[in-house]
């Protein structure tokens, strides 16, 4: 900081001020701000997210999908690493690794086993990535109409989002870990 304050002259009289050198009008301007913010990722992931916007299911399954991907989810482990005091950083739903989000949506028993049920329900094979944005991006069928891999997506945005809600029943309601009950509501919901 004193590097960078060495170069300043302070003028008597004249009132501080803020200049925003991001935008180029010297006026700051919160487009201008998300772009710096951003920019590492600017184009990068857009067509994952626009195949995830596209999606025809409730809007909060939506967010808790984008917030899955972007790894933005409050798991047991994100929470360690923002600091917060977890009682037991364990899966609540397998109790065997770390909660954390790959973990929590792709390589843990539970969410096999209902990715499992929902590729015998589909009569497909499927391999299941522990990236969730890779996971959602091979959850699609190869030479097909892109309104029948919108179908697809909601599914995969179906099953995410049971997954966190009944991962939330069992920590926060005492609620039976049963992934019979989330493939059945995830058929309910496509």
């Amino acid at each position: 900081m004193v590097q960078l304050l060495q170069g300043v002259k302070l003028k008597m009289g004249k009132a501080d001020s803020w200049i925003w050198k991001a935008g180029g009008f010297q006026t700051f301007a919160v487009n201008s701000a998300y772009i710096q913010v951003r920019k590492d990722k600017v184009g990068e992931f857009s067509p994952v997210y626009s195949k995830l916007w596209r999606c025809k299911v409730l809007p909060s399954a939506l967010i808790t999908a984008w917030r899955v991907m972007e790894n933005k989810i409050a798991t047991r482990a994100n929470l360690e690493r923002r600091g917060v005091v977890v009682e037991n950083s364990l899966c609540c739903l397998c109790g065997k690794v770390e909660g954390s989000s790959s973990h929590l949506f792709s390589g843990c028993d539970f969410a096999w086993r209902v990715w499992s049920l929902c590729c015998e329900w589909l009569g497909v094979s499927f391999v299941i990535h522990k990236d969730p944005m890779v996971n959602f991006l091979q959850f699609r069928l190869c030479q097909t109409s892109d309104s029948v891999n919108d179908v697809w997506g909601a599914i995969w945005v179906s099953v995410v989002s049971e997954i966190w809600k009944h991962r939330n029943s069992v920590i926060f309601d005492r609620g039976v870990v049963d992934a019979l009950e989330v493939f059945a509501l995830v058929q309910v919901n496509v």
